[in-house]
């Protein structure tokens, strides 16, 4: 093992005994083995700022979007935060490195028609079709989950009599996700023929995958995918269904503070990033309710 796959290897230890999500753990890891490519040869401890200034630099000039070449820059600035405690180097090259700026480009929400014909194209009756139904529904409800979180949910985690599931979060947050009477009847008629299904007594995940086991954060990908060809629809990502069920919770006046609590974030600023595609449009709705000009 070389120096670079010994550094990565300990801070991915670090993060690991901090209970920190796999999904950051792996985009520290792709950042830095980037990073080691970058500069072969080198220790990326020893890199200096115009070492990682160039990386950021190539980073932008690849294709990446802004707001890609800024996460690598905050996964590097954290990582040599880390070497300085360690006391591995003394001081971090990202001290004086500038924060990359992030261009605003809204996720689109998807339209009703569309959420309607994907909808359409899992009707029936079998596993799959009631499996995609409950799950495409859920997404679209207040709260809607992140994919680790959705294909993380287990059989507990659903509380029929309440209409709502628990869902476990990033950094071990637990949140309660209520949801309306027609997913709550998509997930009923899943749960009969899940408990049909040769793994429904071994296999605690909630989402079964149609050939055994559990259904993977990649198989929620296809799925939606394969659910989009279906319907002839452009390709639908989950994370735009968050951002959807995000818009729909603010145009029906819902507050930032229970969005926080609903969709699982920490910071004020989530509330107004998710659903800002949709800004304007919500904005003109009110401008021809309130109809200034009309007083005149």
């Amino acid at each position: 093992m070389d120096a670079n796959e010994l550094h990565i290897a300990s801070y991915e230890r670090y993060h690991r005994s901090k209970r920190t999500s796999a999904d950051t753990i792996k985009s520290y890891h792709t950042t830095l083995r980037q990073l080691g490519e970058f500069r072969p040869g080198a220790d990326i401890t020893e890199l200096t700022r115009a070492d990682i200034e160039d990386f950021l630099i190539a980073a932008g000039e690849d294709g990446n979007s802004s707001a890609t070449v800024h996460k690598k820059y905050r996964n590097l600035r954290a990582f040599y935060r880390w070497c300085v405690l360690e006391e591995i180097i003394d001081r971090s090259p990202m001290d004086r490195i500038g924060e990359p700026k992030v261009t605003d480009v809204p996720v689109p929400v998807v339209p009703d028609d569309d959420i309607a014909k994907l909808l359409k194209a899992c009707a029936g009756k079998e596993f799959t079709e009631r499996r995609d139904t409950a799950m495409i529904r859920l997404w679209c409800e207040a709260g809607s989950p992140r994919v680790s979180e959705m294909v993380g949910l287990t059989v507990d985690d659903l509380d029929m009599r309440r209409d709502q599931v628990t869902v476990h979060g990033k950094g071990d947050k637990v949140r309660v996700i209520p949801f309306g009477a027609k997913t709550g009847q998509a997930i009923d008629r899943y749960l009969r023929v899940r408990a049909r299904h040769k793994d429904a007594g071994r296999v605690p995940a909630l989402w079964l995958a149609a050939r055994g086991g559990a259904l993977t954060g990649s198989g929620a990908y296809q799925m939606l995918e394969r659910r989009c060809e279906d319907a002839e629809l452009e390709r639908i990502h989950p994370h735009q269904l968050r951002h959807t069920a995000a818009h729909s919770w603010a145009d029906a006046g819902g507050s930032d503070g229970d969005a926080m609590a609903l969709f699982g974030w920490s910071s004020a600023e989530m509330p107004r990033r998710y659903g800002r595609s949709a800004q304007v449009e919500r904005a003109h709705r009110a401008a021809r309710r309130v109809s200034q000009a009309d007083r005149f």
